[in-house]
């Protein structure tokens, strides 16, 4: 087996995970997103605006594996609110707020932590694969938790336009470290999204998820990251 020179984790429900429901994380943003518009919305009509956006899009994505970036959404968004064409001050705006909703709303696992600092000692390269419509959230949750400084490179889906478990996703997060798949590992908490999707890219796999997975093809299994400590500083 190769050494192990980088060790690549999913973001969402893996590293962190929202103190509150995701719907209710949008509800709130988009309450300060009606608050802005030139023509009055109610927070409950833009919901109803977003959810019928996010049915057709979020089929889209899952069937094709390509990302449809936060612009696109927001601009789908003011464009059904208002009706017509959004300014595009208007729509940088709807996406801070977004952004930073997303942000706020973040909360670390307990045991992320201890397992980065524990691995960043070693010689090994950390990353970041995590399918998400906006990169800039991504790095604004790892930054409001204090996990942005233990990773060389976050790679997602809204910069890369391919989403997990496409290879396209995992190849080019390779390609940041020069590596072969069989050099790295990708640990995650979906069994379709990461362990699937690193498993036909050719890199060993680490399911951490509370979830029972007893037909798991992952190449190892931890219900935290906290039991997955020894085995991922060993790898």
């Amino acid at each position: 087996m190769a050494r192990t020179k980088a060790i690549f984790f999913d973001l969402g429900e893996t590293l962190v995970t929202q103190n509150i429901e995701d719907n209710l994380v949008t509800m709130k943003a988009l309450e300060k997103v009606s608050k802005i518009l030139p023509r009055g919305k109610s927070p409950s009509e833009l919901f109803a605006i977003y959810k019928q956006g996010y049915k057709v899009n979020e089929a889209f994505r899952t069937r094709h594996h390509v990302e449809i970036p936060i612009q696109a959404w927001i601009v789908q968004l003011l464009r059904r609110a208002l009706g017509h064409e959004p300014e595009d001050s208007l729509v940088e705006d709807a996406i801070k707020i977004i952004v930073s909703a997303r942000a706020e709303n973040a909360v670390v696992f307990p045991d992320s932590k201890p397992l980065l600092e524990k691995l960043s000692k070693r010689r090994i390269k950390l990353g970041i694969i995590s399918n998400v419509s906006s990169h800039d959230v991504a790095v604004e949750i790892l930054r409001q938790v204090g996990l942005l400084e233990y990773f060389d490179r976050v790679v997602t889906s809204a910069f890369v336009g391919i989403r997990k478990p496409d290879p396209g996703i995992f190849l080019y997060a390779l390609m940041q470290f020069k590596l072969q798949p069989r050099e790295a590992v990708i640990v995650g908490d979906s069994e379709r999204h990461d362990i699937w999707g690193g498993r036909i890219t050719g890199m060993k796999t680490v399911l951490v998820s509370k979830r029972p997975m007893v037909d798991s093809i992952a190449d190892y299994r931890f219900s935290s990251l906290a039991e997955a400590s020894a085995t991922l500083a060993s790898l």
